[in-house]
This record gives C-alpha cells, structure tokens and sequence, in this order.
C-alpha cells in the first residue's frame, strides 16, 4: 500500500485530504478527497469527510456481501455530506465549502467504491487501465452530450467545475461502484491534481512497470505531475493484489 499526497507547484493549500487503514479482518478502507473553498474551507471539508467516513466505516462489519457494503459507503458519505454541510451552513467563512469524495471497501474478492466530484478510481488489470468512476464534471456533461472533445475538455476554461460535490447542500446523489480485482492488479485513487497532468497512457506505463516497487510507481506518479507543471495539488493511494489480501 502506498499513499501521498502534494501541494504541487502553484497552490499555497493542500486542500486534499487521504485515509488509509485496515480493519482487523484485513479489509482495507481508502479515501481520497479533494476539498474546495479556498482558505480555511476546503481543507476543513476533505478532511472532515475523510475522517467522518473513517469513523463510520471503523465500527461496521464489512465481511458482508457487495450490495451491503455499498449501502455502508452510502451511508458513511451521506454523514460526511451532514457534517460538512453543517459546519458551512454554521460558518461564514466556511460557506460554499464542499469536497470531492471516492471511498473504497477493498478485500481479496473485490473493491466496492462510492464516488461524488472528479477524485477516480482505475484499475490496472493484465496490464490495462481501467476508469471505474464517471467525473461528475462540466466537461464530462459536455463530451457526453457530444459538445466538445475528451482533447479539448483537457484544457478546457471550466475543465474545474464540478457538478457534485459532498457538502455543498442537505443532499448528495453518490455513485456506487464495484469490480472484482485479482492477484497482480493495482487499484489507484487520485485527486484531479494527478489525472488533469499526467495522462491515462502514462498512468498504466507506470503501475504496468515491472522494475519498480509499490512505493516507487507512488513516488514517480507524483513526480510525473509536478513535473507537468503541479497545477493542483497531488494525492494518491495505490493498492495492490498481492493474491491474499490487499494488505499482506
């Protein structure tokens, strides 16, 4: 396992936010979230949903089947989605704050994840990368209805813009995801910062490497961004299937 996180080149914040750990079972829970709101309100709400879905997943049993353990990721993002809707609603300078949020359940069998912004999730699997979440973006409503190109949505004015967030009002609609995953496959999570620089190519050129360790493809991927210019802030986590658990 492998988790990181940077403040990249231009932004003075770190508005992301990361949260990894392993229940007793050998489950692992990974969030990333990637906060908005400038000053005093975007790192507040990434780490506020963070350390809420934490709290909530901590005392859950989550060897149960793929349908509950979806139903547990609603509910934890839904209390992350109260809590930080709350503290904006009940602080001035922390009003419009709000925060991407990708969660994951991840056991030997599979990885179950909920998904709310454009944080993502991909898989590599035989060498192939996979997106398993759709980015609730501008842009992504505008390839999707034929407007505009995937080429042109990368530099796109608005390419920033999220159309969901977690706590920017009472209701969240949340995505749930689940694939299974296998001995040899990695499972990344990121905040924009590293897919807004580093292409989807070089993703999968780098967990596909054979001559680098977990620690080390983590480490170049943060690199490969600020290297393109860190634009944002960077954080990641990377998992791996080592055909026990993705811990062992």
């Amino acid at each position: 396992m492998a988790r990181r996180t940077d403040i990249g080149r231009v932004r003075d914040l770190n508005e992301d936010s990361t949260g990894l750990f392993v229940t007793d079972s050998g489950t692992v829970i990974a969030i990333v979230a990637d906060g908005m709101g400038g000053h005093q309100a975007g790192d507040v709400a990434s780490s506020e949903a963070v350390d809420t879905i934490q709290n909530v997943l901590k005392i859950e049993n989550l060897n149960v089947s793929t349908d509950e353990k979806s139903e547990v990721l609603l509910h934890a993002v839904g209390k992350a989605n109260e809590r930080v809707y709350t503290l904006a609603t009940e602080n001035s300078h922390m009003q419009g704050m709000g925060t991407t949020t990708i969660a994951a359940i991840v056991d030997e069998h599979e990885v179950v994840l909920a998904h709310v912004g454009d944080s993502r999730a991909y898989v590599l699997h035989n060498d192939g990368l996979y997106q398993l979440t759709e980015d609730h973006s501008y842009v992504n409503l505008l390839i999707k209805h034929g407007q505009i190109t995937a080429e042109e949505a990368r530099n796109h004015p608005q390419r920033n813009m999220i159309v969901r967030a977690v706590g920017t009002s009472e209701d969240v609609e949340v995505d749930l995801v689940n694939t299974p995953w296998s001995e040899g496959d990695f499972l990344l999570l990121c905040s924009d910062g590293l897919t807004s620089m580093v292409s989807e190519r070089e993703i999968g050129i780098v967990l596909s490497s054979t001559s680098m360790s977990i620690d080390e493809k983590a480490d170049k991927l943060i690199q490969l961004a600020l290297e393109a210019g860190g634009n944002d802030n960077i954080s990641l986590i990377l998992l791996q299937h080592t055909g026990r658990s993705a811990t062992s």
